[in-house]
């Protein structure tokens, strides 16, 4: 298993987040394994809700800017497949 620069249990202490790093990270081993149609449409409606809920948690002060562009620049780059 591919170690991920964001454990989700860093994060569970802030509402959802944790599992929504966790189900994107699941989503895009699925993909990587089988890039089917279905696995694609799961993967990408669970990256868009990780980068919203970086937003969100940015929003609600717990990231500064700079660390929640941080964070949604690394998960853009594991969905481009860049890393």
């Amino acid at each position: 298993m591919q170690k991920y620069k964001y454990n989700p249990e860093d994060f569970r202490h802030m509402q959802l987040l944790g599992e929504d790093i966790e189900n994107y990270y699941a989503a895009l081993s699925e993909y990587k394994k089988n890039g089917n149609l279905q696995n694609r449409f799961t993967f990408l409606d669970k990256w868009e809700t990780l980068f919203f809920s970086f937003k969100h948690r940015e929003v609600e002060g717990f990231f500064m800017p700079f660390d929640a562009d941080e964070m949604r620049d690394y998960i853009e780059d594991l969905t481009r497949g860049r890393i």
